[in-house]
């Protein structure tokens, strides 16, 4: 394990290098600089070049570069140009709600979907199965934000069954909390949760038609030790690699989330960055975010390692 731990760092270092410079380069690429978007579009030199002076802006970009990733090692992500706190301070309190939300997004995904997915592959000739199937295909291919605002305006407005904006923290009582959450949790988890399915529903039924377990159902073992035993653990590995990319597809939402259930959250920051030209704070978020799907692959990998003998096997 700790040969391959050090085998994937090879590879993840580099990859972590490439996202700094990536996020980095935001600065370059966008158009318009801070100190332009600091005075609200003024053209006064002299203001300028103090911002510029200020923020280290007037170095060159090489030097720039080594110096916030000496910050970021450290911690420090800069100040933000549209408050002139730490990036920290500003990002800090907003990261709470993404957490949860999306680490609960994540987990209904994977034990709704991988529980449905399951029983829609055992189930593959019958109409519960081919409904699962058509039911996680139109949530695949159905738009988030579509059916947040519908959601929003007939369990919200409509009936007012729960509330559509705003974050009430835990301290407002567990009650509030879970209410404001509810809604976003599930509506975030719709596309992941249909892809688990069909992911899940391939990995099992190519585990099914399998000629091992055609083997086992002809020595007579029993449709539950086949189905939960054999299939089930031979079809895990796929679903494990295949977390990294619902990691992904969470981040992708999350703006939509944010932004339709005005939650404080990283989706939000992003919104407010782009707008008020934060590149500082931009630049975090995108490390931040491409930092955390890149532990997720590294960590999928090591425990696909750990639980299959054959990986094991290839690198003893």
């Amino acid at each position: 394990m700790t040969r391959l731990f050090l085998r994937r760092l090879r590879v993840v270092i580099p990859t972590l290098l490439l996202i700094t410079l990536l996020s980095f380069m935001l600065r370059v690429i966008i158009p318009g600089g801070p100190a332009e978007a600091l005075l609200g579009g003024s053209d006064n030199p002299d203001t300028i070049k103090m911002i510029n002076e200020r923020y280290g802006l007037d170095r060159p970009v090489w030097e720039q570069y080594f110096s916030w990733i000496g910050g970021v090692l450290r911690g420090d992500f800069g100040i933000s140009y549209a408050t002139g706190l730490p990036v920290v301070d500003v990002l800090g309190p907003r990261m709470a709600s993404t957490l949860e939300i999306v680490g609960l997004g994540m987990l209904v995904a994977l034990l709704v979907g991988g529980a449905v997915g399951m029983f829609a592959a055992i189930k593959r000739e019958t109409r519960f199965g081919r409904f699962v199937f058509a039911i996680s295909g139109l949530g695949v291919s159905v738009p988030v934000f579509w059916i947040s605002t519908m959601c929003v305006g007939i369990f919200g407005a409509s009936l007012g069954w729960l509330p559509v904006n705003g974050y009430t923290p835990w301290s407002a009582g567990v009650g509030p909390h879970l209410e404001s959450i509810l809604m976003p949790v599930l509506l975030i988890a719709v596309p992941p949760t249909a892809f688990t399915i069909r992911h899940v529903r391939s990995a099992m039924v190519a585990a099914l038609d399998s000629p091992y377990i055609r083997a086992a159902r002809a020595m007579g073992v029993s449709s539950a030790r086949i189905n939960f035993d054999l299939a089930l653990r031979n079809a895990v590995g796929p679903v494990i690699t295949f977390i990294p990319f619902l990691a992904s597809t969470l981040v992708g939402e999350l703006v939509i989330i944010d932004v339709v259930f005005v939650l404080p959250g990283l989706g939000a920051s992003i919104i407010d960055a782009v707008h008020f030209r934060d590149f500082a704070a931009l630049q975090a978020i995108v490390l931040l975010l491409a930092f955390a799907v890149v532990m997720l692959s590294l960590i999928a990998d090591l425990v696909l390692t750990a639980i299959d003998p054959r990986r094991r096997k290839e690198l003893a």
